[in-house]
């Protein structure tokens, strides 16, 4: 791989990741590549970003911090691999231990570009758009303080569903099928499939099943009236506040997270892994 301008984003408040960024740095500076180091919020200058394009972003940390820098750094357009300094790690490919290696791996091209759709979501209130933005993983529309029912009508073009009254609903990718969507009962999608998952949370008085929909769909949820204190969160990490009245349109994003993989690991074994099939 040609990678000449590499971003390294680290974990927020983190010594590990800030000490294992200054070794990448200088190995990475051997090879004659310009090394910008960036944490939270994960912003770059325009100027050095216009000067030198990153080739590749590299993130320290756990999937839940490679979340918040492909959010951050997605309009980049460069490819993402992360250094596992979490407890789970679907996102991070490489061990912190052995980085050196993964990363020649990188740079001789011995790797696979691992290809994941996104979400876009665009809030409206009062008829016009008031916000907008990218989820990796899920969108969530949940009850807030109050532990109650919300209600929402559901529509695309395939029909409507209406008066919904349930705990919330999940909007996911397949690259979050293992995230939320499995705990509340929802399939496990392999990451490179293209589609929309929704997955209803306790929902009420209605034989309403998990669903894997064509990515091409677009949803619009509308918040009824009997729902004050809805509340949209983003991969778990953002939320913002929905009114009666309000809608949430869901749909693909138009571009894809590219994620870099150096180990031939098949889905399933990443799943046994992780100890998805293990009882108790």
């Amino acid at each position: 791989m040609s990678a000449r301008s590499i971003i390294i984003a680290t974990k927020m408040d983190s010594r590990e990741a800030r000490e294992l960024a200054e070794k990448i740095r200088a190995w990475l500076e051997q090879k004659s590549c310009s090394v910008n180091t960036v944490d939270y919020p994960y912003k770059i200058p325009e100027e050095k970003i216009r000067e030198s394009p990153p080739d590749l972003i590299i993130v320290l940390g756990g999937d839940g911090t490679i979340l918040s820098v492909v959010r951050a750094m997605l309009v980049h357009k460069a490819p993402f691999i992360g250094v596992n300094l979490g407890k789970v790690g679907f996102l991070a490919e490489i061990s912190p231990s052995t980085w050196e290696k993964q990363l020649t791996l990188i740079f001789d091209s011995v790797f696979k570009v691992s290809r994941r759709m996104l979400l876009e979501y665009v809030i409206i209130a009062g008829g016009r758009e008031i916000l907008s933005g990218v989820s990796v993983n899920e969108l969530v529309v949940s009850r807030g303080k109050m532990a109650r029912l919300i209600s929402m009508d559901l529509e695309s073009s395939q029909g409507s569903m209406k008066c919904i009254r349930a705990d919330g609903m999940i909007f996911s990718t397949p690259t979050g099928s293992t995230a939320y969507c499995i705990s509340a009962g929802g399939p496990l999608v392999h990451p490179e499939m293209q589609g929309i998952i929704l997955t209803p949370i306790c929902v009420f008085l209605h034989d309403f099943k998990p669903l894997v929909m064509p990515d091409t769909e677009t949803f619009q949820a509308r918040i009824c009236s009997d729902s004050p204190g809805a509340f949209l969160t983003v991969d778990g990490q953002t939320g913002y506040s929905l009114n009666p009245g309000d809608v949430l349109k869901v749909s693909r994003y138009r571009e894809d997270l590219k994620l870099l993989m150096c180990e031939e690991k098949g889905f399933i074994s990443k799943l046994s892994a992780k100890r998805f099939f293990t009882r108790g």
